[in-house]
């Protein structure tokens, strides 16, 4: 499972606490970790959008006066039918999160944020687990298709 992190890079404290905590159940992606020196900014995070499962906008004060890119890249990931899981703090008005619209969030509380993390990592388990029985149905509807052609040029 893939997963993109978007942020505020003031908040790369929060960033690595959701990362670590949820990088055991997939290839997570964000900027501070996954840059290649050299290369292109938006191109790279578009690719990892477009490869990732879920994509976690971490939401605070400092993501306002980041929003342009955040909301890009939130656009990215809703033109291409990605799941969003925002993360928002107490102190972001509902008033800035227009590009969030219809997007249910989770709130975070930076002095317990571990009640969050785990409702995400929840979330996370929950879609990898779901991936993979879907990985295995499709294997076995195969495996059947395979047979009733194999049956049927007999």
């Amino acid at each position: 499972m893939n997963i993109f992190l978007s942020y505020s890079v003031n908040d790369i404290d929060l960033v690595r606490q959701i990362a670590d905590c949820i990088h055991r159940h997939g290839q997570v992606y964000y900027w501070d970790k996954s840059k290649i020196p050299g290369q292109e900014s938006w191109p790279s995070i578009f690719e990892w959008i477009d490869a990732s499962d879920l994509v976690i906008a971490i939401i605070t004060g400092n993501t306002v006066s980041r929003a342009m890119a955040v909301g890009q890249e939130i656009g990215h990931a809703r033109a291409k039918g990605k799941a969003i899981i925002p993360i928002v703090t107490p102190e972001v008005p509902a008033t800035e999160l227009g590009f969030l619209s219809g997007i249910v969030y989770q709130r975070l509380d930076r002095n317990n944020p571990k009640e969050a993390i785990a409702a995400i990592e929840k979330i996370v388990l929950d879609m990898k687990r779901r991936k993979e029985e879907n990985v295995q149905a499709f294997f076995v509807i195969g495996g059947l298709v395979a047979l009733i052609l194999l049956a049927s040029h007999e």
